[in-house]
């Protein structure tokens, strides 16, 4: 089923952190920068930037102190820089823990080294810079704790804003318009060109997790990872790299690196959960996810999979409260539809869960009302998608309750507009069910040649077959039956040939409301009235003011006797660009 369950990744950088609430603090200071000209391709000299950041939560607001305290860093970072020999092609990291107490004075060990650069001179040159600083002033008064825990990153020779700062956010801006290819070209360009720029291989490699392209994914946040060892981000979206794969053995050391860095990620702690999830450690994944549940308590993905990891663990009450709680954080369709389904294939609260389902289907149908081949809008497909999802879990409800004429009705209609491996498996199990052997047989076989086949299909087909010998054989046999139950007979009244995508706007009957050509051989383009007047049997399961937008593939030949074909898309793959 279409899941809501997994919370995205994040490509930004944040500088400084204020406690766990990650409130970002003024105290970023630069030197020696040499800003070029727009039109001078060559990077400045290296810099030196240094970052405060802090990593006890303070409970009240430091930006006067920290600043404070910036400053007298940035007042003796000159005399250290020469003491150290530091050339302008040294380039590192280096983060230097500093406890400072109440008087204003650290406590014995700081400052502490805590991550190398790797380069002698330039973790000397750091804890000497704080070192000839201290004593720093005293904590403010409404300070409640009695020491407070900073981190001082010094980055040298890596520049955040200059000379590429523009490219940049000319990336971010295509990103944002979710033009992710244009957008990882122009990051790809600006690696090429300063392969050490702040976040620029995080935003790439989160780029590339949009893309489908994991395994770049995988080498962006990595070098991001050298670039700054403790980015707020990039270990859990290289989590989610590794995750989108399937490896979760592989992204759950990379969540828990990102809570080490930060307990209240809220990101990383359910993205953990999630993986102990799917490797069906479900007490492991109920800890994880009530952390997360308080870390985000409005966040209703989080408390969607507590719901399903208490369902696993028989926690049947919680289960319920938790699928409750993300309903009425996101009263939306979609997300009414996964809790529905959920809870059906858990066999929780079946009533309930057909509420859900119901509600979410009235709602969507409402919206559907005002669909039009005028404009068609990207929603306008997703819907058709979207309403499959809902027929099938109506459907799933009904095979559970033992309604298998019901059950047929609704999961027959999804199979038809979106045949995707598990909308067959259901439609099998309820031919199974009625004693309908063959017709089960041919269900299973289906669904294991569809897109993302049901693996639980081959274990019930492997169990009216008798065997599991020749089911591959006959699943590349039936394959081709995919196209063809989708595939509608067309008059070639015109008697011509060619190709071409149209728009078809259909409601219960079934009634065809309107044809719209799209693109492809404009001889086909009068091809709307036949496909006006064509039949599109098995499309609704009731009578609702509903417009279902698919989209279909006409084929036409010349003087061969024979009508043209159209194949309409399984609802998934459509896309409203021409």
């Amino acid at each position: 089923m279409f899941c809501l369950g997994s919370l995205p990744s994040r490509p930004r950088a944040m500088l400084w952190f204020l406690g766990f609430a990650a409130q970002l603090v003024p105290a970023l200071f630069a030197a020696n920068q040499n800003q070029p000209s727009s039109n001078d391709p060559a990077p400045p000299n290296p810099a030196f930037t240094i970052t405060l950041e802090t990593t006890t939560p303070p409970g009240t607001d430091l930006r006067s102190y920290l600043t404070a305290v910036s400053s007298a860093l940035r007042r003796s970072w000159p005399e250290k820089i020469k003491a150290n020999l530091i050339l302008p092609g040294d380039k590192g990291i280096v983060f230097v823990k500093t406890v400072i107490l109440r008087n204003g004075a650290v406590e014995q060990a700081s400052p502490g080294l805590e991550i190398s650069s790797g380069m002698p001179k330039l973790d000397d040159a750091s804890l000497a810079t704080v070192s000839s600083s201290m004593p720093f002033d005293p904590l403010p008064e409404n300070f409640k704790g009695e020491r407070l825990e900073t981190r001082v990153v010094f980055r040298y020779g890596y520049l955040p804003d200059a000379p590429f700062k523009a490219m940049y956010e000319a990336g971010q801006r295509e990103g944002a318009s979710q033009n992710y290819t244009g957008a990882a070209e122009l990051l790809e360009a600006l690696v090429a060109k300063d392969s050490d720029y702040t976040n620029a291989w995080n935003y790439l490699g989160w780029l590339y997790n949009k893309l489908g392209k994991y395994d770049k994914a995988v080498g962006a946040f990595k070098r991001a990872i050298v670039v700054n060892p403790r980015d707020p981000f990039a270990y859990n979206n290289l989590g989610q790299a590794y995750a989108y794969q399937k490896k979760y053995e592989e992204a759950i050391p990379q969540y828990l690196k990102q809570i080490e860095i930060n307990k209240k990620d809220r990101y990383a702690n359910a993205n953990l959960g999630r993986a102990y999830f799917e490797l069906k450690q479900y007490d492991r994944a109920t800890s994880v996810l009530e952390t997360a549940a308080t870390v985000a308590p409005k966040e209703p993905s989080v408390f969607y999979n507590l719901g399903r990891a208490y369902a696993k663990a028989n926690q049947a009450e919680k289960a319920e409260e938790a699928f409750k709680k993300s309903v009425d954080l996101d009263p939306i369709p979609m997300r009414m539809n996964d809790v529905a389904y959920q809870m059906a294939i858990a066999n929780l609260d079946l009533p309930t869960a057909q509420h859900y389902a119901e509600s979410g289907l009235a709602a969507l149908v409402l919206r559907m009302r005002d669909t039009s081949l005028e404009r068609v809008g990207a929603d306008d497909a997703r819907m058709t998608s979207w309403i499959s999802h809902l027929w099938d879990t109506l459907g799933w409800i009904s095979f559970e309750e033992g309604k298998f004429v019901e059950a047929e009705k609704y999961i027959g209609s999804a199979w038809f507009v979106r045949s995707s491996g598990e909308v067959g498996y259901h439609l099998a199990r309820v031919y199974e069910a009625e004693g309908r052997r063959d017709d089960a047989v041919r269900l299973y076989e289906l669904s294991l040649g569809a897109a993302q086949p049901f693996d639980e299909a081959r274990q019930h087909l492997s169990q009216l077959l008798g065997s599991d010998i020749e089911i591959d054989q006959r699943v590349e046999q039936r394959r081709s039956q995919l196209t063809e139950m989708r595939t509608i007979s067309i008059p070639n009244a015109h008697d011509t040939d060619g190709v071409a995508e149209f728009w078809v706007l259909l409601s219960p009957g079934p009634k065809v409301l309107g044809a719209k050509f799209i693109t492809g051989d404009e001889v086909l383009r009068p091809f709307t009235k036949e496909l006006e007047s064509a039949s599109f049997p098995g499309t609704f399961p009731e009578a609702t003011e509903i417009r279902l937008l698919r989209r279909g593939r006409l084929a036409c030949v010349r003087g061969v006797g024979t009508p043209c074909r159209l194949l309409l898309a399984s609802s998934e793959t459509v896309r409203t660009d021409e």
